[in-house]
């Protein structure tokens, strides 16, 4: 039961990671983000990066076990693919931010 609990939450935070970072771009592309004062509402989505990262990798985790257990492939092939970007695109920004850290201008 508390397994079941604590899939439900990662689920839901990555949900919550992927659509603070989908729907101010969204907003951007559509109306077109001209500097950084509109450029604000990305500040959620970093400030649930450590947190995101956390629930995308324990829900690609139980996403791969259902696909190799076979269990709804349908659904969860989709979900493993989202996962991995997601995971991916928060790699990518922690490098980022280390290299802009750490590189003299």
């Amino acid at each position: 039961m508390l397994r079941r609990i604590g899939l439900t939450i990662s689920y839901l935070i990555a949900a919550a990671y992927i659509l603070s970072v989908v729907l101010p771009a969204d907003y951007c592309l559509s109306h077109g983000c001209r500097g950084p004062g509109e450029l604000d509402a990305f500040m959620p989505a970093f400030l649930l990066t450590p947190v995101g990262a956390i629930g995308t990798a324990f829900s690609l985790h139980h996403s791969i076990r259902n696909i190799r257990a076979r269990s709804h492939l349908w659904v969860f092939w989709p979900l493993a693919v989202i996962f991995a970007i997601v995971l991916i695109g928060i790699t990518a920004l922690i490098v980022w931010i280390v290299f802009e850290t750490v590189m003299p201008r």
